[in-house]
């Protein structure tokens, strides 16, 4: 009755165990990817196990998605971060019907019709920018946890305007501002809506319709879901556990005999 979603991003590496039966997730565990995605889906997975109290064999299907998901070849089955991100927002949130995920190397946004299938998606996996990386790539030029993010651009009375968000020149720009005494939350609340901007011009080329759910390691950041609700024009909410949408997706996904 248990089955194993493990998602390898490019960030980190996550391990969900979900029971059917009970339908409710008997553990989780997350982990940096770093430079051996094979291994370390490895050493978390068997952390994950082990700290949930069971034993390997007490485990069904395993099924394992994320851009390193081959190198999982304990997996019984591979599924794509769409179809997996698609199937555990469906869960979480029973009538959403547009996904809105920012990971740490890509972003997509995936359009699911009324049974919760995936309909149409778009990604841009070709460019940091729009991406959680390029975040926290600016929250070093600035010297500015990125944690502090959706805090400090809530305070701003006046978010700047960006005129790149190439990664090179945008650290250029944002430099120049800090130099000229800018107020750190008003590039922030800048920057948000710069990188909300160019996730809503990519949407569009789906049919974004409410219910709107935004996942991956950037939803916990309050300001950029707000970006993100002000340049769309609708309510935007966070998902729940945003970190593991596509680990719960697999083992739903792993869980289901007609998979």
């Amino acid at each position: 009755m248990l089955s194993v979603g493990i998602d390898v991003g490019s960030v980190n590496t996550k391990v969900l165990i979900y029971d059917s039966a009970r339908d409710e997730v008997v553990a989780r565990c997350v982990a940096p990817t770093g430079m051996k995605p094979r291994e370390q889906a490895q050493r978390v997975f068997e952390f994950c196990v082990a700290n949930a109290g069971l034993e390997r064999s007490a485990l069904g299907h395993i099924v394992a998605t994320g851009y390193a998901r081959q190198a999982v070849d304990f997996a019984q089955q591979t599924v794509t971060e769409i179809t997996a991100t698609g199937r555990g927002i469906r869960k979480w949130h029973p009538s959403s019907r547009t996904v809105i995920d920012i990971g740490g190397q890509d972003s997509k946004v995936i359009a699911l019709d009324e049974q919760g299938r995936v309909q149409d998606f778009v990604m841009n996996d070709r460019c940091a920018a729009g991406t959680g990386s390029f975040l926290e790539f600016i929250a070093r030029a600035l010297n500015v946890p990125i944690e502090q993010f959706g805090e400090l651009s809530a305070r701003s009375q006046k978010p700047v305007l960006l005129s790149s968000l190439c990664v090179v020149m945008a650290e250029s720009e944002i430099l120049s501002l800090v130099a000229a005494d800018v107020p750190r939350e008003d590039i922030i609340a800048g920057l948000h809506l710069a990188l909300a901007t160019r996730v809503v011009n990519m949407a569009a080329r789906v049919n974004v319709l409410p219910e709107v759910i935004f996942t991956g390691g950037t939803a916990l950041n309050s300001g950029l879901r707000q970006a993100l609700e002000r340049v769309l024009g609708l309510k935007v909410q966070s998902s729940q556990e945003p970190l593991f949408a596509a680990a719960m997706g697999a083992a739903l996904l792993g869980a289901d005999t007609t998979f």
